[in-house]
């Protein structure tokens, strides 16, 4: 009796930790996840250096990935200050994302970039921007709105301020009439 019990026993115990190891898939057969493994909303990023602002990064929705990519689904809006601390430019898109290796950002659909001191405004669909060197550029087809004309080109090289810019190819320039002068 005492080795029929032993029987049952072992019996059942191999038919349990057979149902638990075979699942139907093996570890190395699942996909690996690729998606977000953070999600922020509001996000509100403040860069200093010695107690004076630099830049302020702002998003609705912000997500980082495993190899700590960032994007910005829902929009982005990057001010950018002088040594002073001073507000210089201002660079809003409909979507942002960073490559963390090459620490690049790229902003996409309705970018506006205004230059609040020299009151110059930059529209193009993609920008570039590199914290590192502080400059922003383009391929695409931009438009470039002084007190004076506009402006029309494909390429564009800038610093980040939009202060000091050159286009790769002007397309068209035109003088904008005041009637108050």
């Amino acid at each position: 009796m005492k080795s029929r019990i032993t029987y049952i026993l072992i019996v059942g115990l191999c038919v349990l930790l057979s149902s638990c190891l075979d699942d139907g898939k093996k570890m190395s057969d699942m996909e690996e996840y690729t998606g977000p493994r953070f999600e922020s909303e509001n996000v509100y990023i403040v860069v200093t250096d010695s107690s004076v602002i630099k830049m302020e990064m702002s998003g609705a929705r912000q997500l980082e990935y495993l190899n700590g990519d960032l994007e910005f689904p829902e929009g982005i809006k990057v001010v950018f200050y002088d040594k002073l601390g001073q507000k210089t430019s201002v660079l809003t898109a409909q979507r942002g994302f960073k490559n963390a290796k090459e620490n690049l950002y790229r902003v996409e659909g309705d970018v506006v970039v205004n230059n609040l001191q020299k009151q110059e405004t930059l529209k193009t669909e993609e920008l570039f921007w590199n914290p590192e060197n502080h400059t922003i550029y383009t391929e695409n087809f931009v438009t470039v709105e002084t007190p004076e004309r506009l402006l029309f080109a494909e390429g564009m090289d800038a610093d980040e301020s939009f202060t000091n810019y050159e286009f790769r190819k002007v397309k068209d320039s035109q003088l904008i009439l005041n009637e108050n002068r």
